[in-house]
């Protein structure tokens, strides 16, 4: 009997010898990777890192794709086609930024009155007098896109309250219908709370306010299944404006909101409060969606123009490609709220995810920019995919935001974790599937910045990923990265 015991008790023994080793393995593990120096991380972190990552696997939703949309320029020539080909985006946005509201559908141009729309004026009248919208060329590329992949593009259309009414925007969308697009997602207008994008029609947010609930009418009557939305502003000296277009909140089924968060760390002496900008991106965004909803009611959210930027310079911030991850794991974590999405803009000069010269044109060969890595992530594992329940507990970094904040999708019938590490050091990464702790093997690659700091472009088909690890055991992320973990 006491031998027996003896043995148990050495087996017992055995197994807590082997779980301390584990342990140090694990610390000697996180120990190797490489801690970004202090000097030029914005936070004050605690020694160790962790996160845990409960996923529910008996709850599942479908992945909103529109949330991966991005504004996108360029349908006219061979050159621009075959760039929309390669990178078929999943929505179209049309016209993107303020041209919308001076489109004139009828003749696929641009026009201008004698409102005074101070520093857009000179473009404007460039834009009336020679620059077309090509709207049947994106109709042919949109009949492709439906006969290789199925669908076509998940259009965000911008109507131009400026200059057209009801009766107008009721023969637009018919037009738009007969060449075959979706009419199911209309923005009333862009940005109408500047004065310098109105009209002599709609000089005021009164008359903004009857233009378009007088158009939503019209649409919502001959157009059951359409939606549309109202640009209103996060900028608290908007409240006003913004009162009066909500009204009764009745007239409009979403709210569009344009938000660019972030800062330039390259100011002297702003570094640690542009990185903390940066790196804390989803706060920001949640706390200006809160308020806005707060006023306009519990309306889903259309993100019609974001970004996260850090600089003008050719080569992305890391901070700015962390910022994008985690929001883009916001959204998803939020789609009760986050309906659809659209990137500010792929292929120009704000936040382009491809390399741009001076004129605001795609550089041949093609250079792929840090954003484009990013959102490359989330296009491969979040696009037709169904995000698995979950919820996370992390270290913090500013006190209330986690340092680790991560999702599982599932797709094709394998699940994946999408992890994001804002902290300068290595995080232990905890999984439980099911109540229990995840004990399978999996394959991690990552996105992995070595610093806050520029990213080098590359070439727009390589793949910036590492591999971390294959295998079972212990998960670690590395500092600044953004972590794809395929379990097996």
């Amino acid at each position: 009997m006491s031998c027996v015991k003896s043995l148990a008790e050495d087996e017992v023994l055995e197994e807590i010898i082997e779980e301390e080793n584990e342990e140090e393995e694990e610390e000697e593990e996180l120990e190797d990777q490489l801690i970004v120096s202090p000097e030029i991380y914005p936070f004050d972190l605690p020694t160790r890192i962790e996160a845990t990552l409960t996923v529910e696997t008996s709850q599942k939703e479908k992945f909103k794709n529109p949330l991966l949309g991005y504004n996108i320029e360029g349908f006219n020539t061979q050159t621009e086609k075959d760039f929309i080909r390669k990178f078929n985006p999943v929505s179209i946005r049309f016209p993107s930024g303020l041209w919308s509201n001076f489109y004139e559908w009828q003749t696929d141009g641009y026009q201008n009155d004698s409102w005074d729309n101070k520093s857009h004026e000179g473009a404007l009248d460039i834009y009336a007098e020679k620059i077309k919208g090509h709207i049947n060329q994106i109709a042919s590329l949109n009949t492709e896109k439906k006969e290789q992949y199925g669908r076509g593009f998940h259009m965000m259309w911008t109507y131009s309250m400026n200059f057209d009414d009801a009766e107008s925007c009721l023969a637009r969308a018919e037009k738009d219908a007969a060449l075959g697009f979706e009419i199911k997602d209309i923005e009333l207008g862009n940005e109408h709370f500047w004065k310098s994008q109105r009209s002599n029609q709609v000089p005021t947010e009164y008359d903004y306010l009857t233009r378009a609930s007088s158009v939503a009418d019209a649409l919502h009557q001959r157009f059951p299944e359409v939606r549309v939305s109202i640009p209103i502003s996060w900028r608290r000296s908007h409240e006003a404006y913004n009162k009066v277009i909500i009204d009764d909140k009745k007239y409009f089924d979403a709210i569009s909101l344009h938000k660019y968060m972030g800062s330039d760390p390259d100011v002297p002496g702003e570094s640690n409060s542009a990185y903390s900008a940066l790196l804390t991106s989803r706060e920001v965004l949640a706390e200006d969606v809160n308020w806005i909803r707060s006023h306009a009611g519990d309306k889903p959210i259309w993100l019609t123009e974001w970004g996260v930027s850090a600089n003008s310079e050719i080569e992305v911030n890391s901070a700015a490609c962390l910022g994008m991850a985690d929001v883009y794991l916001f959204m998803a974590e939020n789609q009760d709220i986050y309906d659809r999405a659209n990137w500010f803009i792929f292929n120009k000069a704000l936040n382009p995810m491809v390399v741009v010269d001076e004129r605001r044109k795609p550089i041949y060969p093609l250079q792929k920019r840090g954003y484009l890595s990013v959102y490359e992530i989330f296009q491969e594992n979040f696009m037709d995919a169904d995000v698995v329940a979950s919820q996370i507990e992390s270290t913090k970094i500013d006190g209330t935001m986690n340092a680790v904040n991560a999702s599982v999708v599932e797709k094709e019938g394998k699940k994946v974790v999408v992890a994001v590490n804002l902290a300068n050091k290595p995080a232990k990464f905890n999984l439980k599937m099911g109540g229990s702790d995840y004990e399978g093997s999996f394959t991690h690659h990552a996105l992995v910045f070595d610093s806050l700091g520029a990213v080098p472009n590359i070439d727009i088909d390589a793949d910036p990923k590492r591999l971390i690890k294959e295998g079972d055991g212990s998960i670690s992320l590395p500092p600044l990265s953004v972590n794809q973990i395929i379990l097996q």
